[in-house]
């Protein structure tokens, strides 16, 4: 009698190749919901964009008042934070692309290097 056999071997079950629910449409979520994140405070309208939180214009009726003065200026600001994110990004993958390029010419003078102590023998 073996000392080291298996005592226990459960069955390998089959994989699932059908659901359960074939008569039930799958359900879908609408996630755009959630991308949209709006805040309401008083006169000011925040949404949740890329990670930050931006100020949106609400949209007031033509009597009410209490809006700020320059309307255009959230929507500066806006663009600006969202160009200063732009330009950050674009300088790390700038960096990054300047590192490989270093490694790629250091790898390459060393290929030269190897070739013409091969053709000097």
């Amino acid at each position: 009698m073996p000392i080291f056999t298996k005592k226990f071997a459960p069955k390998v079950a089959p994989p699932r190749t059908a659901r359960l629910n074939i008569g039930c449409p799958p359900q879908q979520e609408d996630l755009d919901e959630y991308r949209n994140i709006r805040l309401n405070l008083l006169d000011k309208q925040l949404c949740f964009v890329d990670g930050v939180w931006m100020s949106a214009i609400k949209a007031t009726a033509a009597g009410s008042g209490g809006s700020s003065a320059l309307p255009g200026t959230n929507n500066a600001i806006d663009d600006l934070l969202r160009m200063k994110r732009r330009v950050k990004s674009l300088e790390q993958e700038n960096n990054l692309y300047q590192v490989k390029l270093d490694v790629l010419l250091d790898l390459l003078t060393e290929n030269v290097i190897e070739l013409s102590t091969v053709k000097g023998q």
